[in-house]
């Protein structure tokens, strides 16, 4: 289905506006979220961003690529270089009138600019400085360039990786990048509710590293909570060859994690194991962990017994959460998606017709909206510039 662009934003930070210097995933992600809000955003681009013409994602027109649509869309396209003095001039115009600035540029480059927070506050004290980057400035590893990899390295989610399957492979996503992202937003609107209320503007400082260990940490960190330790790292289904999805009869998959043991033991029966399910073993509320995981074994080992309509009967009458595997590639015609609009077809000016991602928050008195596709390089530098300098 084919839907039409809203002419005006809608949502709950309509009247704001930010001014967006970062580059790539993590600042345009969380920037994009703020313009899903009803923010005027105002993407500064440099001379080049790899996310515009990055070589996995290819577009139908050079600068367009798919990845630079999925994270600037409701935002406006200015071209500055701001290792020029007048461009640098430019973005301190747009900064006066402006609520919030983010970045993710390295502190050492913002230093170098003349934008680093001190400079920046000194002349805007109103304004929301909010500065991400892969490692917190100041640290001993402050001036090291980070991609989404490094920092799955660095927070121990490779070794979740290599403890689970004896693999060093990449989460296949850019896990990192986005999970900082969010967490850069939340600052910036606990910062924008701060500023409301004071007149304020504050350094919102994110680490990437820093999110990502916070994050990894919450059910990973298990018996190292405890001085000393109670017993080992990490959450013990999660790391074992028994937390995957089921194959069914008819070639499909189904995700059916069991918590507790009555559980298992309904998944046995399913599974026609009713000789394992009648184990006395099951009737106790407390999990002997090698038992717990042997019985979802051999659940996976004969869940071909049921196709995965069976599957999804047998689950449902049993009242146990599942979910049926969805291959990526047939997400935009899943019935749950096309049912919440997740996934919508609009006209773009230059691209023709895309598919758009909604924004999953939903606010009854302040929609969110989409209501300004990702432009082309500098498509609104002229409406911007002109409209600072008739106000100055």
């Amino acid at each position: 289905m084919t839907v039409p662009q809203q002419n005006e934003s809608t949502g709950p930070l309509a009247g704001v506006t930010v001014v967006d210097i970062s580059t790539v995933v993590m600042g345009p992600y969380a920037t994009q979220i703020l313009g899903d809000f009803g923010a005027d955003v105002i993407r500064i681009e440099p001379p080049f961003d790899t996310a515009r013409t990055s070589p996995a994602n290819t577009g139908r027109n050079p600068g367009m690529a798919p990845l630079y649509m999925q994270v600037n869309r409701n935002k406006r396209s200015v071209a500055l270089n701001l290792k020029d003095p007048e461009g640098l001039a430019d973005l301190f115009a747009i900064l006066a009138d402006a609520d919030v600035l983010v970045t993710n540029m390295r502190a050492g480059a913002l230093s170098r600019l003349g934008l680093d927070y001190d400079a920046v506050h000194e002349r805007f004290p109103h304004l929301i400085y909010a500065h991400a980057q892969g490692f917190a400035p100041g640290s001993s590893q402050g001036n090291r360039p980070a991609y989404d990899e490094v920092i799955q390295a660095v927070s121990g989610l490779v070794s979740l990786q290599d403890r689970a399957g004896d693999s060093l492979q990449f989460m296949p996503t850019f896990i990192a990048d986005k999970t900082a992202a969010l967490y850069l937003l939340n600052g910036i609107l606990a910062a924008l509710y701060h500023q409301q209320r004071t007149g304020e503007g504050q350094h919102v400082a994110l680490a990437m590293a820093d999110a990502m260990i916070a994050v990894n940490l919450v059910e990973h960190m298990a018996g190292d909570v405890f001085v000393p330790a109670a017993g080992d790292v990490g959450n013990p289904l999660s790391l074992t060859g028994a937390h995957a999805a089921m194959r069914t009869k008819d070639g499909g998959a189904i995700a059916a994690v069991p918590y507790t043991n009555e559980a298992v033991r309904k998944l046995l029966i399913g599974a026609g194991l009713d000789e394992d399910a009648a184990d006395p073993a099951w009737d106790s509320p407390t999990i002997d962990r090698p038992v717990f995981t042997a019985g979802i074994e051999k659940v996976l080992a004969h869940s071909t017994n049921k196709t995965t309509a069976e599957w999804e009967d047998y689950l449902t009458a049993n009242d146990m959460p599942y979910g049926v595997v969805v291959d990526i590639a047939d997400l935009p015609q899943d019935p749950y998606v096309q049912e919440m609009g997740l996934i919508t077809e609009m006209e773009h000016p230059t691209e023709g017709t895309i598919r758009v991602i909604a924004n999953p928050l939903h606010f009854s008195q302040t929609p969110t909206g989409f209501y300004r596709h990702a432009e082309r390089a500098g498509t609104s530098t002229d409406e911007v510039l002109n409209s600072v300098r008739t106000n100055a």
